[in-house]
């Protein structure tokens, strides 16, 4: 299911186009369906850009999956967000692909698409002004509706860091090679040494 339309421009150099979601396998005939979040991105470096590029371009994806009621028991949302930053994008079409693992989907049913999402931009540091295609429906005709999202989003997801994972973490790194940008590797430059207590 693809969700919004192609962006009308508005100077930026970064615009989601759409989000498509949708069940996929993952490579070497693994059995198990991952959910599959992928950001299609509208790129238009300025005249003045350096090789007509946009460089470190961040894409944060932020999910509420409104998830069936229990016998007894009343609907739950469940959040989660990852984000990934891209070395740097060329003019045209980029593609950044975000999963859940089979054993969520499994475990509450992930069908379809979720009800809420935003995905929130920056380049080179600077964040970028969220457009209508930067949100499910019900959250981009109402802003204060998605900062409630935001907030929420912000309030809940640490329970499930680290569940939606950018493509570079799962089976499918090395798939869609000619539609995947490169990524800042953020777990390698993080590494702190372990150090004994005094």
């Amino acid at each position: 299911m693809t969700l919004g339309l192609t962006v009308a421009s508005r100077g930026e150099e970064v615009e989601v186009a759409s989000l498509r979601f949708t069940s996929a396998r993952a490579p070497h005939n693994t059995p198990d369906a991952w959910f599959e979040a992928e950001v299609v991105l509208n790129v238009a470096p300025p005249p003045s850009a350096p090789g007509r590029m946009v460089n470190r371009v961040r894409v944060a994806l932020a999910i509420g999956w409104e998830l069936p009621a229990p016998a007894g028991g009343v609907r739950r949302v469940e959040y989660y967000r990852a984000e990934a930053e891209c070395v740097a994008l060329e003019a045209g079409r980029a593609d950044v692909r975000f999963y859940l693992p089979p054993e969520l989907v499994k475990r509450d049913q992930l069908h379809g698409s979720p009800k809420f999402w935003t995905v929130d931009l920056a380049a080179g540091g600077r964040a970028l002004p969220a457009t209508r295609t930067a949100s499910a429906a019900p959250l981009a005709a109402d802003p204060a509706a998605r900062r409630a999202f935001q907030i929420a989003a912000t309030a809940a997801a640490p329970a499930n860091d680290g569940l939606l994972q950018p493509q570079y973490l799962t089976p499918f790194a090395l798939e869609y090679p000619r539609a995947t940008p490169n990524f800042v590797r953020r777990e390698a430059a993080a590494f702190h040494p372990a150090r004994a207590s005094p």
